[in-house]
C-alpha cells in the first residue's frame, strides 16, 4: 500500500480460517476465565490467610456493596483484572499456534508514528467531543454509563483500565488476531470492516449509540494496522485517544 511505514513479516505458521479463529476466540475465552479464576482463588487464599476463612464470602459481597466510590473501583480494578487475563490468553493462543512467530499473527512489529498519525489522532479527538456530546443530547443518562471515582485508588484504576489495558487487550484482540487472520485470507475492505463492526459490537448497550459512535473508531484504527503493519500504532493512538477522554470526564465531573 502507497504509505505504508513498515510491513510486519509473514507468518512462519498462516492465520487460522474462519472456522480455527472462531475456536481460537472460544479458547481465549476459556483461558480467560480459567485466569480469573485462578486470581479469585489466588484472593480468597491471602483474604483466608490474613482474616480468617468464615469471612471470605463476606468479602467478595463487600465488592458489589458499599458506597458507590467503592463499588466503581471494586468494578474498575475487577475490568482491569479481565482485561489483562485476556491478553495473556491472546499471547498464549498465539504462542500456541506459531511458537516463535507469534508477534507475526498479532502484529507485533516495530512502527514509528508520522505526520497523518498525529492528523489522524487530532480529528479523532476532534471525533470524539463532537460524538459524545451528540450521544448526551440524544441520551442524557448516557452520562452515567461511566461512573468514575474520587479517590487515588479509584483514579489510579480507571487509569489502568481505561488507558493501559484497554487499549492493550482490544488492540491485540481485533488489530492483531482477529485482523490478521482475516487479512491473510481476505481483502483489505473486508477484514476492515468486519473487524470494526465486532470491535462496535463489544461496546454494545441498550440503547446502541455508544456501538455506532465507536464504529468509525474501528474502521480508523484497521486502517492504521493496515497502512504500518504493527499493532503497536494501533496500541498507541488507542491509548492516546482513551487517555483523553478520561481526562475530559474527570475535569467533566461536578
Amino acid at each position: 500500500m502507497e504509505g505504508m511505514i513498515e510491513t510486519a513479516a509473514e507468518p512462519d505458521v498462516g492465520p487460522y480460517g474462519v472456522l480455527g479463529l472462531l475456536l481460537s476466540l472460544l479458547g481465549v475465552l476459556a483461558i480467560t476465565l480459567g485466569v480469573l479464576a485462578g486470581l479469585a482463588g489466588l484472593f480468597a487464599l491471602i483474604d483466608g490467610l490474613l482474616f480468617g476463612w468464615a469471612d471470605v464470602g463476606d468479602s467478595f459481597a463487600a465488592l458489589t456493596s458499599g458506597s458507590l466510590d467503592q463499588v466503581a473501583t471494586a468494578g474498575l480494578l475487577i475490568g482491569s483484572a479481565a482485561y489483562l487475563a485476556a491478553a495473556v490468553a491472546i499471547f498464549a493462543v498465539a504462542r500456541r499456534r506459531a511458537g516463535a512467530g507469534w508477534r507475526s499473527l498479532l502484529g507485533w512489529a516495530p512502527f514509528r508514528t508520522d505526520r497523518v498519525f498525529w492528523l489522524l489522532l487530532l480529528g479523532a479527538l476532534t471525533y470524539q467531543l463532537a460524538a459524545g456530546a451528540l450521544v448526551r443530547f440524544i441520551h442524557p443518562e448516557a452520562k452515567n454509563w461511566l461512573i468514575l471515582p474520587d479517590g487515588p485508588l479509584g483514579v489510579a484504576s480507571a487509569f489502568l483500565l481505561v488507558v493501559l489495558l484497554a487499549p492493550l487487550c482490544e488492540e491485540l484482540l481485533f488489530r492483531g488476531w482477529i485482523y490478521t487472520a482475516l487479512r491473510f485470507h481476505y481483502s483489505f475492505g473486508a477484514a476492515l470492516w468486519i473487524t470494526a463492526v465486532l470491535f462496535a459490537l463489544a461496546h454494545w448497550e441498550p440503547t446502541h449509540l455508544y456501538a455506532m459512535a465507536i464504529l468509525p473508531m474501528g474502521l480508523l484504527l484497521g486502517y492504521l494496522r493496515e497502512r504500518t503493519g504493527s499493532t503497536g500504532t494501533t496500541i498507541l493512538f488507542h491509548t492516546l485517544y482513551n487517555f483523553a477522554g478520561l481526562l475530559v470526564t474527570f475535569l467533566g465531573k461536578p
